[in-house]
Formats: C-alpha cells, structure tokens, sequence
C-alpha cells in the first residue's frame, strides 16, 4: 500500500526548519507528538495495529503532505490548509482497478449519523474510467514521484516515525470479528443469485457486441470498422479481400461469433481448404473462443482429433457450425447432401477466387465449386455468403464479378458481367462522350439497396469546393443525367469530383472490405494507432544457390524424367491421364524444394504402383494446397494407378541413386550458416519450407550441426527438440508460440500450415528455404513477421533458389523491372498466378527450347503487368480504407454490456457459481473450474438457439450442488493470461462449452 497522509505544522517547526533542523526531524517530533500514536494506543487500536503490522512487513510506504507557499513551510496558522483529499486507486493481481474519492470518514457518525457520499470508478466501466478513474491514477501518481499541486510538498515518513510504528506491530495482522455463522443461503439470495446467472446469459443476446467483446482476439482498427458493418447490416453479403497477414480469419471468426452468440444466425457452414482445415478449427478456438468439430468426410473430430459419432444424420447439418473443406464440398458425389442440409443462416468461403470458370470468358463453363455456389444461391440456401480471398482480382474483370454477384446485387450491376465491367469502361472515357444514362441508371441500382453506404464525407467535400448548386449535377447523378451540353462544358474540377462519386458508389466498394499495410499506416499517422506500435518494413533478397556436381548430375537426371512422363500423360487422352500428368507438376515443385522431398515422392510412387493403390495416394497432405488451386475435379483422382506399372524398374534405379546422397547438400549447408549470422543480430529465425518431407531433412542437419534451440510445426501439429534424449518431442501449438515467443525456442522450422495462424512478430529474420511457384504463399509466410506490433522495424527476408533453374531465369527476369515480387503485389498482383504457370510450362518444356521460351515467358508477364495497369477494373477500386477515400473515421468500440471483467467478478462472487472457481495459487489470473456438469457438444437436434452451442446449461439452482470433481480444468478471464499460457489455459467466456455448463440457457424471446 502507497498512503500519503496530511500533518499540521505549528510556527515552532517551521522556525526549527528555518534554523537548520532537518525537515525530517521536525515532521518525525510534530507526528509522534500525536497522542494517537502512542504505543499503548497503536496496539489497542485495530486500524493502526494493521499499519503497524504492514510496515514491519515492508507493505506499506507512506508520504506526508504539508502546505508550502512555493518557497518554504506554512504552518496550518497561516495556511488554514490541510492535506484532506480523499481519493485512492485498489489493484488486483489481474490489474483490474478500482478509484474512489469522496469522503471516506471512518468514524461511526460519519457512516450512521452524517450525509457522505463516496464514488467509486471500475477500470472494465470503460467509459467511465476513461472519464474518472484513470485522472485518479495519473494525479496519485504525480503526488507520489514529488510532483504536486501548486502550494503543496510531498514528502516521505521520517524514519523516526517507521520505527515507531513497527516497534509496536502485532506479530500477526488483527482479524476482524467474524460474522455470526449462517446456516446457509435463504432461498431469496439463491433466487436472486440465479436471477443474476440469467441476466449474464443473455447478455449476448440483449447487447450487441458482447460477444465480439469478450473473444480472445481484440480487433485491430480496420478489423474493427468491418465487424461494425458487417454486423450491423446482417444478413447482407461481403467479400473480405485483405492482404494475407491482416487477419481475414479474425474478421470471419468475429462475425460469426457475434452472430450466434447473439442468436441472430444457428446455422453457419465454413468451406475452407483442406490444407488449412485443422488451422481453421485451432484458430476459431484459440482466437475466437469457438470449439468447432471438423467434418473429413468420414466423421467428425475435434480440435484434439477425437471422433465424434453423428449417427446416420445429415453430416453437413449436424451441428449448428459444420466446418469442412471447399475440396470436399466440390465433389459432385456430395452437392445433394449439401443442398438438402441447408438453408444456413451464414456460409463462409475461404480463398474463394477457387471458385471460377474453367476459361478466360465470362460465359466459360464454372469449375466444380463456383457451380456448387450458384445452386446453392438458385436455392436460396443462405441468408448471408461471406467470400474472403486476398487475391479477388484474378487475370479477368469478370472473375471479380462471379464472385460479387454471388452476394445479390441490385438491378444492372447483377445482370451480366458486361454491365458491371462496362460501368468503369464508361468512367474512362471524356466526360462528352460519355454514356451518362447508363451512368445514372446503374449509380440509382446502387442507391436502391437501403443498405448501400453514402459517404457524407465525399458529399460534403464535393459541395463546400462546388457550392449547392453545382454540386447537385454531381450528388445528383443517381436520379438525373448530366445533359450532353452540361457534360461538354463541365469544368476540369466537377468532371474529377464526378468521377469521385461515381467510382466511390459501386459494389465493388460497398461489398468488398481491402485493408492493406498501408491501411494501418494510414490509421497510425492519423493518430487511431499509437506511434509507438511498430508496423515494420520488409527487406526482401533472393539467394541463388549452385547446385554440386553430383547434384546437377542428379537434378537434370529427374528433371528429365520428370517432363518426359508429363508429356506422355499431357498427350494421352482420358481424365486419369490429365491427372496423372499433374501429378508430375508435383514432382517438379517438390525437386525446387529439395532432394528429399523428391525422393519421398518417389518413394511414395513405387509404393502405390507395387500395392494398386488409387492416384489420391501418391500425393501427401502437403500436396493438396496445389491440388486446390487447380480446375481438376477431385474425382478424378479415384482411378487406380495401373498406368503406372511400366515404370517400377526405373523408379527403384532412381530411388536407389537418390539414398547415395548423404550428409548436407549445399542449400542445407547454406542455411546453416545464414542462421548462425542471423542470430548474431536476431533473437531468432523462422524457416519455411513448403514439405514436412524437406522440414524432417532440414531440422536433423540443424541438429548435426548443433543447434538445440529448435521447434518444428506441420500438419503433424508442434515439435520441440529435446537435446537430453536426442529425440523430437510433441507440442501443443500454444506451447510452441509461447516457447518461440519467451527465446527458449529460437529457431523456428515449418511448412506453410504455419502461415495460418501462427503469429510469429518477435521474429526479424525469415529465410524461405524453397520457394513456392504460387508467390501469394511467399506473401503468407511472409505475412506471419511482418504484422503490425512487431519486435523489429525492418525484417530481412532471404528466398532461397537452386542457381541456373528456370525458376532463377523468371525471377531475375522479373527483377530486372522490380526488385522483388511483393513490388508486384498491388494493382497487378493477379498477374501473380501467371507467374505460377509460367514457371510450370517452362520448367516442363524440352531444354532445348526452353531458353527462348523463356525470354518470350517472361516478356509475357511483362506485358501482363501492363495490361493490368491499364484494364477498367483495379484493385484500388476495391474497398473504402482510408488511404483509397480520403478520410479517416474513428473505429467503433466493439464492447457490450459484459466484459471479461464482468464476468470475473460475477462468476467468483455469485452464490451459486464462487465455489466451482478455485485460485490456483502462484499463478495470477488463473481459476481451477469444478463444473456443475460435464460440457456437451449440442447437436441441431438438442434445442441449440437455447443454449447456443453447447447442450450442458443447469437447468435450475439446484444444479450447482453436487459439482463433477472430474470435470476440473484451468480457465482465465484474461486474454493476456490465455495468450502466454502453455498450458492451453481456457479463457472462461461465452460461446466456451464450460461457461454454457456454468450458466443457465438464455431463454429464447418467446419464453422469456
């Protein structure tokens, strides 16, 4: 406890002071002179034998407050002042606060007999701390460190008077009188303490936000102003296209989560990839604090992998969140079981640029997936389609429309792809010549949407720099045409504002949320992101690494037999034969990465040819992100792999070439000794690679070479190497992080499943140990360092490359005009997936051709680029962030009526729930949970829009009288405690199936 007291100074002590007495000697005489203060009286009284007792412990500091008038003492004579403020600030060991001030007089009239008043300010009252509290914290403070209001001295307690106190302090603290003990609670306290569990159950439901506010994940500004729209408009559609690394699956969880802990949506489908499925249900419960079973095709598993029977029900609507992979979804075998399940009140898509058509035309034929989601939209199987892709611009204008359309758009924008690519043709052309009836026209389709947004702030713009009346022909535009003699003669700043307008109401702004990095510098100049937050720069070098003799020797060898098998199979007719031939693409990925991970291919290929094995098995999970990429329907890969047979010899004469390869190769040699650099200026290192293969490779010859530090993470889940018994063990990915995170683990080897999710800021130092040929992975990796709050301001990046490869001639090719490839991701990033199939064609073409073909390639994406430049359609008209339309708006402050602190302080001290919450001592923040029941996952089936999503709510008070010792766990009320914690703590919120077997169900609206 820090106590500043007030003390009356008479002349004689100042006089003594004047003389020359220290100070501290005469405040020590006029303090002990109190005859409060004596001995006898501090042992018979309680409050000053508890001081007592906490100054001998070293639990109490106290300061003394005396009048001056800025140059020496005042007595309380000439003064008539004293150090009477009444004010005082409690932490707890979670640092929760609470201010006070008023009078706090402690004698008995003044609590019985006088007229008091005493206010108090908790810091989880946002608002009201902001306002009261922390002024309370700021002044105590400034008083503390000698910096007080005009006419006063702060100054510390004399020694003298310490000494005192302690030589008088009682051995052990005085204990209140205890109460008289009851014989337990009336039924009206039960009543009410059950009347209070209610009320916090329902809190999702009675005040918007409460859900967002009480999830793991805090949104970051632009994840804020989303959520806000997104919420608030429901059921309206959206595609959420932020840059990879800004957080698209926080935004989509936080959706969610609002809307089914709000009981505004019970059914939501999730299709996401299946390389990223397992990210996606750890995400969802480490960040948005929603257990959510993954469907495989077979069965249901939770986040642990344990399976979950459903019976013979529907699998797509057994449970009120059912989450499984687009890949699946696609096949045709499954649409019917898909249509039938629904409808759902939200379907989330993830990469959803997936979803295309198999040509360049907008009247091409729809792959598997964009023609699973116009049936479903044909049937109405949703209230609401969330779409999110980073890379929505693909090659073609009209891709950006299928995607769009999806969502229903009003009037001329849905008809066709030419009408919504025709609008921007328009903008582009001389305001005289221009079309400004369809113009209008379609600017009224947008207006039509009650929901659509009118930026006022344009608005206002647009008539403070044109006046009223000229700015009407602008404002105007969605109900009145300019008129052709207007349009000729509109001067240079009307024809710009129109264009303003017209370009800021369409679609294409209204639907689609694009934050960027330059999105939150944005925010930070503008003061909404404290300029203490590092949002870091990247500092990219590509390193071309020569290839062995004995490498190259072997490297041209499957390079060859490679390419000759991919041109068989490309010239053969039949679907197992296309299949086949990409298969072969595969191989050739895997050869970039390394010699390892060809080898397992090709081990994994005699082992299907020699067991008749189907085509699926060639491919490991590591190879399906490439499968999902591609226009191939995922049946036809069920054939067996009969065609295979001829080649059993030469793949046992490969494979046994390939183990003559020992020790490291050069690049395994090469990031041996840039992590050894590194960490002479980092505190770590994070390695991608794109196979567990290659990851297995790497980390043992780290091990040779006597690095201990190291951690691992794939599709196997987190490994950590333990130097003691030589041997990898298991992690959760919560240890890892925290383990990376504290510098116990400080190098970091994954494949790219560790760019989903795994936040990895305190890094500086990232090496791509291979790089992928889709170079939006690149940006993934990348994506996992180079977050806002990061550790460095400026991180180096090195991607790794085997010199004189295809790969080197289109990635110097391209730097000849950009010095890396994130210089191209912007307006032309869709040229990215040309860059992809660029290197693919190349890399499979015969080498005697392949030099010129490589020169006209890379021209090729030149042109690209250019053409991108120049189409009607631009990323940048994607979204409203502040750096694209010109202002800034406060984000909205998603918080509800319940904060985790409320429910801290609910939980422990409500009469039914305190003792199910124990303290675990040592560990600050930190609760053992007893439920009253066992949490129940529900089914659809089990009432879930009463209790949310889990079916284990006590049905009344009675229900907390016998808890289950079995069902003990640890939880926190704190994100802080849940985010360091390796021990997976729970964070004891709503949407927890242990808060849903705390609390009563919320009643629904008809039963309340």
């Amino acid at each position: 406890m820090r106590l500043i007291v007030g003390a009356q100074l008479h002349r004689a002590d100042v006089n003594a002071v004047l003389e020359g007495k220290p100070l501290e000697d005469v405040l020590a005489e006029r303090l002990l002179a109190d005859p409060d203060l004596e001995g006898t009286k501090i042992v018979e009284s309680e409050h000053l034998a508890v001081l007592a007792w906490m100054a001998k412990r070293e639990r109490l500091d106290i300061r003394v407050g005396v009048p001056t008038d800025g140059r020496r003492l005042l007595t309380y004579a000439e003064s008539g002042r004293y150090f009477h403020t009444k004010y005082g600030i409690f932490t707890d060991s979670y640092g929760n606060k609470v201010a006070f001030d008023g009078s706090n007089n402690a004698t008995v009239s003044g609590w019985v007999a006088n007229h008091e008043t005493f206010d108090v300010y908790p810091s989880w009252k946002l608002q009201v701390w902001e306002w009261n509290g922390q002024a309370s914290v700021e002044d105590f403070q400034r008083h503390w460190e000698g910096q007080p209001d005009d006419g006063w001295a702060i100054i510390p307690l004399p020694a003298a008077v310490r000494h005192h106190l302690v030589a008088y302090a009682p051995p052990s603290p005085p204990h209140p009188i205890p109460p008289e003990p009851r014989q337990g609670p009336t039924s009206e306290e039960t009543e009410r303490a059950w009347a209070e569990l209610l009320t916090l159950s329902r809190a999702p439901r009675e005040s918007q936000f409460t859900a967002v506010g009480t999830a793991r994940a805090e949104p970051l500004p632009h994840q804020a102003r989303l959520i806000h729209r997104v919420v608030s408009s429901y059921p309206r559609g959206y595609v959420f296209a932020d840059e990879v690394g800004l957080g698209k699956t926080i935004e989509a969880g936080l959706v969610i989560r609002e809307l089914l802990l709000s009981g505004r949506a019970h059914k939501v489908l999730l299709l996401v990839p299946a390389s990223v499925i397992k990210q996606w249900q750890e995400e969802l419960h480490e960040k948005i604090s929603l257990d959510v079973p993954r469907y495989t095709g077979t069965w249901f598993e939770d986040r642990h992998g344990n399976i979950i029977d459903v019976g013979g029900a529907n699998p797509w609507a057994a449970f009120p969140v059912v989450l499984a992979s687009s890949h699946l979804a696609r096949r045709r075998s499954r649409r019917q079981q898909i249509l039938d399940a629904g409808p759902w009140d939200v379907v989330l898509v993830d990469e959803a640029h997936h979803a295309r058509r198999r040509g360049s035309k907008p009247t091409d034929t729809p792959n598997s997936l964009l023609a699973l989601l116009l049936e479903m939209r044909a049937r109405d199987s949703w209230q609401a389609l969330y779409l999110a892709s980073a890379t929505p611009m693909q090659m073609h204008p009209h891709e950006a429309w299928d995607l769009i359309a999806l969502l229903g758009l009003p009037g001329r924008w849905a008809r066709s792809a030419q009408d919504f690519t025709g609008y921007y043709e328009r903008l582009r052309t001389a305001p005289s010549e221009r079309d400004w009836a369809t113009l209008t026209r379609m600017l009224g389709d947008y207006f039509s949407d009650p929901k659509a947004e009118r930026d006022t702030a344009l608005e206002r713009q647009i008539q403070d720099d044109l006046g009223w009346v000229e700015s009407y022909k602008i404002l105007g535009l969605d109900k009145t045409p300019l008129a052709p003699e207007t349009a000729r003669h509109l001067p240079p700043a009307a024809a710009e504002w129109a264009d303003k307008w017209l370009r800021r109401h369409t679609p294409m702004r209204d639907r689609v949320f694009r934050n960027t990095r330059q999105t939150l510098r944005a925010y930070q100049q503008a003061g909404v992101i404290s300029p203490d937050v590092i949002i870091p720069y990247r500092h990219v070098e590509d390193e071309f690494i020569p290839l062995a003799p004995h490498e190259r020797k072997l490297y041209n060898r499957i390079e060859e037999y490679i390419r000759r098998h991919y041109n068989t199979y490309k010239a053969s007719k039949g679907k197992a034969n296309q299949a086949l031939g990409f298969i072969m693409t595969v191989y050739r990925r895997r050869l970039t990465s390394s010699f390892e991970a060809i080898r397992c291919s090709l081990r994994r290929r005699l082992e299907v040819l020699e067991q008749g094995k189907n085509l699926n098995e060639l491919l490991a999970a590591d190879d399906q992100v490439d499968l999902e990429n591609t226009l191939f329907d995922p049946e036809e890969f069920d054939a067996t792999a009969d065609l295979l047979r001829g080649e059993i010899t030469e793949l046992r004469d490969f494979i046994a070439d390939l183990e003559k390869i020992t020790g490291e190769d050069t690049k395994a040699t090469q990031l041996v000794n840039d992590i050894r650099d590194a960490l002479n200026t980092y505190a770590s290192v994070v390695v991608f690679t794109q196979y567990t293969d290659t990851l297995d490779y790497v980390r043992e010859r780290l091990v040779m070479a006597d690095y201990r530090s190291i951690g691992c993470y794939s599709g196997r889940g987190g490994e950590i190497y333990n130097p003691e018994t030589r041997a990898w063990g298991p992690v959760t990915r919560t240890e890892l992080k925290e383990l990376f995170r504290s510098g116990e683990v400080t190098v970091l080897l994954g494949t790219d499943s560790m760019s989903e999710g795994l936040n990895l800021q305190t890094a500086g130092r990232l090496i791509n140990y291979d790089m992928p040929w889709n170079l939006m992975r690149v940006e993934q990796r990348i994506g996992r360092v180079d977050r806002i709050g990061a550790s460095y301001r400026d991180i180096r990046v090195t991607n790794y490359f085997y010199a004189d490869t295809i790969e080197q001639r289109v990635y110097e090719g391209i730097a000849a005009d950009f010095s890396d490839f994130t210089d191209i991701i912007g307006n032309a990033q869709p040229v990215l997936g040309t860059i992809e199939k660029t290197i693919q064609q190349l890399a499979l073409t015969d080498i005697a051709d392949r030099d010129s073909e490589a020169d006209a390639a890379v021209g090729g994406i030149k042109s690209d680029i250019a053409e991108l430049a120049a189409r009607p359609i631009q990323t940048s008209d994607l979204g409203d962030t502040p750096e694209i339309i010109g202002h800034i708006e406060a984000p909205p402050v998603l918080v509800g009526s319940v904060t985790l602190a409320d429910l801290e302080r609910t939980l422990t001290g409500n009469l039914l729930t305190r003792a199910c919450l124990t303290l675990v001592e040592g560990r600050p923040g930190v609760y053992e949970l007893v439920l009253p029941a066992p949490p129940a996952l529900a089914g659809l089936d089990k009432g879930v829009s009463l209790s949310l999503l889990y079916d284990s709510s006590p049905s009344g008070p009675d229900a907390y009288e016998r808890p289950v010792v079995s069902a003990a766990i640890e939880v926190t009320f704190s994100r802080a405690v849940a985010d360091t914690s390796r021990d997976d703590v729970v964070l004891l919120t709503f949407g927890s199936p242990h808060l849903a077997a705390l609390l009563p169900a919320p009643m629904e609206e008809d039963e309340d």
